[in-house]
């Protein structure tokens, strides 16, 4: 039994100007993905797993990914995909496909570019060949990537620590069904329903409640799989939003009520899957007076993994307006890097630093510090962090210590605050700061939870802001709660 592996992943920030071009993306291709994956935390790593485990022959093709930034170029697109598909022609037959994708990634020419992936590699082998997807729990699910997939499986935790189960899970839905003990049949419920990104921590209500039916519904009788998917709000694309996703043994009946019940609950509870959080001034006022720190700020408007810009000023501007010391943040700056490599370490310089990408994010603020470490900015984490990810690339990184108090991490790309390893990789104990500034909104969790004394969400404007209303939509389907608290679901 020979299944081909492969994947693409993106997530999509439509509002982002920043576009993910073909240099955008780290590609590995055949033995460099089990190099990168097999003892990851990812959904490619469950597929390798579930081959050890059941027996069957994993082959990896090529896996394509970027961070959240804007649009996939056309050229991006045609490249990528065009040499996915033609391996997957020429390295055939296949007794299966599995997918390693997203699930909200657009691009210049395609609104739903998972579907479109789905539609291409369904047609190249044929109605008979079983295709799993293993996606994001922030995926903008569509029917056309339903209708040309076998089963897909959701992540069911953010942040999102079990890719690897869930790549296990649907291996093995795949596995089943090319041996004939399964015959998988789907059903997708979308109500007119939006979650606010500051509700969409499976740990809290209501969704902690709707996760825990999602579970109860995974044991009933004939029913294989089943996905609560928030969706991806920043995407301005007709199937922006929750669904609700079930897989039956061969009964349509049974799947289609699974997925209804679970968006009914949901629906039930929409007013409480809405939410703000505090402002700027309130959260650092809060955090530089508690007892203990350190106090970690989630900047929900730069969440990186988002697709924000990775360059906010807007909390360290206030932070230096209210005389915060012992406070810790990062800063996507490339220009601020090559200006303190050019003083050297152990030197001091004045100079401004981010809110250089666009005009979203606050403006750039003058510091003056001096330059304490210059590293390559790659690091490694072991430990499962959102995402599943084992190697990280910051690019040159610095660490500039202000005389505000302040310790500034400066990247030359863009990267989340997803590991901790980050912050020990350059020296810095973040279990030490008063104050740290994760970007992010549930992704930083499991690095900075288990040392934060508490976790406040912050709102700030961006691509990534809480305040929907912030955002011109033109694509969005109509009416959709809460943009329209009149939208009904029957």
């Amino acid at each position: 039994m020979r299944i081909a592996i492969l994947g693409f992943m993106h997530e999509t920030n439509t509002f982002s100007p920043v576009l993910a071009d073909y240099a955008a993306f780290n590609i590995a291709r055949g033995e460099e993905i089990v190099h990168q994956y097999h003892d990851a935390h990812h959904s490619l790593s469950g597929f390798l797993e579930a081959s050890e485990k059941l027996g069957f022959e994993a082959v990896p093709l090529i896996y394509a990914e970027t961070g959240p930034i804007g649009m996939i170029t056309k050229d991006a697109f045609d490249r990528i995909v065009g040499e996915m598909l033609h391996l997957l022609e020429t390295r055939g037959p296949w007794d299966g496909v599995l997918l390693a994708n997203h699930g909200a990634a657009v691009s210049e020419e395609y609104p739903d570019v998972d579907g479109e992936i789905a539609a291409r590699v369904r047609k190249l082998v044929g109605p008979s060949v079983p295709i799993g997807m293993a996606l994001d729990l922030h995926g903008n699910l569509t029917q056309r990537t339903v209708d040309n997939s076998t089963a897909i499986v959701f992540y069911r935790v953010n942040p999102h620590v079990d890719p690897r189960p869930r790549g296990v899970e649907c291996a093995t839905i795949i596995y089943r069904t090319i041996k004939g003990e399964i015959h998988p049949v789907q059903a997708l419920e979308t109500p007119p329903l939006v979650v606010n990104i500051v509700k969409q921590y499976t740990g809290d209500e209501p969704l902690a409640s709707i996760m825990r039916a999602c579970e109860e519904i995974i044991t009933w009788p004939g029913i294989l799989s089943a996905s609560v998917v928030q969706g991806y709000p920043y995407a301005d694309v007709p199937e922006m939003g929750m669904s609700f996703l079930a897989i039956s043994d061969g009964d349509p009946t049974l799947a289609r009520t699974a997925a209804r019940e679970l968006a009914s609950l949901a629906w039930e509870r929409r007013a409480e899957l809405q939410g703000s959080v505090p402002s700027p001034t309130e959260a650092l006022t809060r955090a530089m007076n508690a007892p203990k720190g350190p106090v970690v700020l989630m900047d929900v408007g730069d969440n990186i993994g988002g697709g924000s810009s990775a360059d906010s000023t807007v909390l360290l501007a206030e932070a230096k307006r209210l005389g915060v010391h012992n406070y810790l943040q990062t800063l996507y700056d490339p220009e601020a890097v090559r200006q303190c490599i050019a003083a050297g370490v152990g030197n001091t310089l004045t100079l401004q630093v981010g809110a250089k990408t666009d005009r979203l994010h606050g403006t750039p603020v003058t510091v003056n510090g001096y330059v304490k470490l210059i590293s390559d900015g790659k690091f490694e984490d072991l430990r499962p962090t959102h995402g599943g990810r084992r190697y990280f690339n910051g690019g040159t990184t610095v660490v500039l210590e202000t005389t505000d108090g302040h310790t500034l991490v400066l990247t030359s790309q863009r990267i989340g605050n997803t590991s901790i390893e980050q912050m020990y990789s350059l020296g810095i104990r973040p279990e030490n700061k008063q104050v740290v500034v994760a970007k992010g909104v549930v992704s930083p969790r499991p690095a900075y939870q288990p040392i934060a004394s508490a976790i406040i969400l912050v709102n700030t404007p961006g691509a990534t802001t809480a305040d929907l209303s912030f955002f011109d939509y033109h694509h969005r389907r109509t009416p959709l709660y809460p943009f329209e608290l009149d939208a009904n679901y029957e």
